[in-house]
């Protein structure tokens, strides 16, 4: 790490997701929803300013775009105004699915979603400030970027770049932490542990909500894990007390046969007696000598028949023992691409680092002499009130924010902290309120 930061900046810290900043868009995507600042498209309530998609299913005519007015309302074709303010897209779904089953459309299905969330306003040390059209999950740094980055408008270049960078950097930094849990999960299952032992990632620059998300997703794949091959294992084991009856059944009939030789083979005896004096008739005997060949026929049947039952328990007991290598091997082949995984982000997460801190400083986010970002600002309107939020370049944004970057007055109007003692400090102030258009006497806004 750029020794500039220590470890993230020993004199301005490189906004850090632990503070309950924003996972950039991309993690977004990737990850699903983050903390409560992001804006779910569920759980987003409706407020004036908003486009609002409806459409309803069948009925092209009711379906269209529409902003929520002043008052709340939703003007829809036919059914006129209905009231969407502090509503969920879901709410509102069935607040116009009301509005038509009242003589319009029987059993409607209708769908609504933000089109277009309330604008956003950059202000300040921005090349462009101005009205920007809101992005679920965006952050300042966001912002500032689609305002051109930080300056005045006659500066060169953009902070696009450095937003680039650092969306790069903070994907790395939670896939990094993604794969540690992951790896934790795959040892667990490897050596058949009944629970996971997740290191300590707190001193992660990932948001603390993040973290949580991720081990929770890698414990319920650990337990579904587990459970598939319990099931697998317990529906190979259910043939076992079959298999041991059919072998049992077969000992049994196997000895009932095994008497019926005995006493067969007394009357083979006993005719041969017989025979003997002459008073035995041949075919009698021939009838004998075959119940004798059948009981034998019948006990190498049982044998064979218990052989094969203690056979089949062999092949369950082979299959269950597999089945559990198999879920060992696989874990064993992702436990080997995740470690693979983490080599190569040793490597690609400080090179992104420090390509993150040289483009801060080339637009001038940071200098090497003074690595000290200007101040940031969001104001957010909550009811009839307003919340001043003193924020970092992760912050997330929500529809209808003013981001100030930096102090509204251009620098020469500035004034500073305490006043000048010596009578030069005094002329070179009032030269440049004069040179602001501002004359003696007169009091900045």
């Amino acid at each position: 790490m750029n020794s500039t930061f220590g470890k993230y900046g020993s004199r301005w810290r490189w906004p850090s997701t632990r503070s309950g900043g924003l996972v950039p868009l991309i993690l977004l995507v990737l990850l699903g929803p983050a903390g409560a600042q992001t804006t779910g498209a569920q759980s987003y309530r409706i407020v004036a300013g908003d486009k609002i998609a409806v459409s309803v299913f069948g009925q092209p005519e009711l379906s269209g775009e529409a902003i929520v007015d002043q008052n709340g309302n939703l003007r829809l074709p036919v059914i006129g105004d209905v009231p969407a303010a502090n509503l969920t897209p879901s709410e509102l779904e069935k607040g116009i699915g009301n509005f038509l089953e009242q003589g319009y459309v029987r059993r409607p299905v209708v769908s609504a979603k933000i089109a277009e969330y309330r604008p956003i306003y950059v202000l300040g040390m921005v090349r462009t400030p101005g009205l920007y059209p809101y992005r679920d999950g965006e952050s300042v740094l966001a912002a500032i970027a689609r305002a051109g980055g930080l300056g005045a408008p006659d500066q060169l270049g953009t902070g696009s770049d450095l937003f680039q960078v650092d969306e790069r950097v903070r994907l790395l930094e939670v896939n990094r932490a993604a794969l540690l849990l992951k790896r934790s999960r795959l040892l667990a299952q490897q050596s058949g542990d009944d629970r996971i032992s997740f290191p300590d990632l707190s001193g992660l620059p990932v948001d603390a909500v993040r973290l949580a998300q991720i081990r929770d997703g890698e414990q319920a794949a650990f337990a579904a894990e587990r459970k598939a091959e319990q099931q697998e294992a317990e529906a190979l084991e259910k043939q076992f007390p079959r298999l041991r009856a059919e072998i049992a059944a077969a000992k049994e009939q196997e000895e009932l046969e095994l008497k019926q030789r005995e006493l067969n083979h007394q009357l083979i005896a006993d005719y041969e007696q017989l025979a003997k004096s002459g008073l035995a008739r041949k075919p009698t005997y021939i009838e004998i000598k075959r119940e004798e060949a059948r009981i034998e026929e019948n006990i190498a049947r049982y044998k064979s028949d218990g052989l094969k039952a203690d056979l089949a328990i062999g092949d369950l007991q082979f299959k269950i023992a597999e089945l559990h290598n198999n879920y060992q091997r696989r874990a064993m082949i992702e436990l080997r691409e995740t470690e693979r995984s983490l080599l190569e982000l040793s490597v690609t997460l400080p090179a992104a680092q420090r390509a993150r801190i040289a483009r801060a400083r080339q637009i001038g986010w940071l200098t090497a002499e003074h690595d000290q970002p200007p101040p940031l600002v969001v104001i957010r309107s909550k009811g009839s009130a307003t919340v001043r939020y003193d924020t970092t370049p992760d912050f997330a944004l929500q529809p209808g924010d003013i981001v100030q970057v930096g102090s509204l007055l251009p620098p020469s109007m500035e004034l500073p902290a305490s006043p000048p003692s010596d009578r030069a400090a005094e002329r070179k102030r009032e030269g440049g309120l004069q040179n602001a258009g501002v004359g003696p006497g007169e009091r900045l806004p």
